[in-house]
């Protein structure tokens, strides 16, 4: 008697490697312990963000309400957690862990991410380099109406020399060896370097330190300013 049995094939690719790098430094934990649990769960919000880190790292990113589909032929139990299906990974599920990342504030949730990382992959992080960025914008500028500790889109310094186009700028900290950011933040368009180094040094370089164990930061001439050096 021919065999009635039927086959699935699901596609799991270099998001293997991706997941497990994942689950070994704990990310879904972290992020659940920083936001805490949604009440409508079927997946929680540190599987949320690793379903988003999966779609970015896959070379075929989706828009929020297309994440189902991309799911949809890959083995996410494996990948996300026991029990996950691709109809969870959905828009609004994503928009409720994107919310909640907000309010939480993601440069420190990432420093966290990347103590972490660091700790794992046993960087010396002797060495640590401080330089920025700008995104050009090409949407709405703020309103008037958003609140004061937002971001401002607007024009600025253009590294992309778009001086016509709104910007965003992101300040990053890098460890040596290995070029991992151990610490990211957005900043306004219209921020220079010399204002946006000063801030960070005063505000987060002695936690850093305390966290990294680094000794030297580097950066260009932006970052003396005679405030910082006395």
């Amino acid at each position: 008697m021919p065999s009635t049995a039927s086959y699935t094939t699901k596609r799991l690719d270099q998001l293997g490697l991706v997941a497990r790098f994942c689950q070994e430094i704990g990310l879904a934990t972290i992020i659940d312990n920083a936001l805490g649990t949604s009440e409508r769960r079927q997946v929680s919000y540190g599987q949320l963000f690793t379903a988003m880190l999966l779609n970015g790292l896959g070379f075929t990113g989706r828009t929020l309400h297309m994440y189902s589909e991309f799911f949809d032929d890959k083995p996410d139990s494996r990948l996300i957690g026991e029990g996950i299906e691709a109809s969870h990974i959905n828009d609004d599920a994503l928009g409720r862990c994107l919310d909640a990342l907000y309010d939480e504030g993601v440069s420190g949730l990432y420093q966290q991410i990347a103590e972490k990382v660091v700790d794992h992959l046993k960087l010396p992080c002797e060495f640590t380099h401080l330089d920025s960025t700008s995104f050009h914008y090409d949407g709405k500028a703020n309103s008037d109406e958003e609140a004061p500790t937002a971001i401002h889109i607007t024009k600025g310094d253009s590294r992309d020399h778009r001086p016509e186009l709104n910007q965003v700028v992101l300040n990053l900290i890098c460890e040596n060896l290995s070029g991992i950011t151990v610490y990211m933040q957005a900043q306004s368009g219209n921020i220079n370097d010399v204002e946006g180094f000063k801030k960070i040094v005063k505000s987060h370089v002695s936690s850093l330190k305390a966290a990294q164990k680094f000794r030297y930061l580097v950066a260009d001439a932006a970052l003396y300013v005679k405030d910082i050096h006395r």
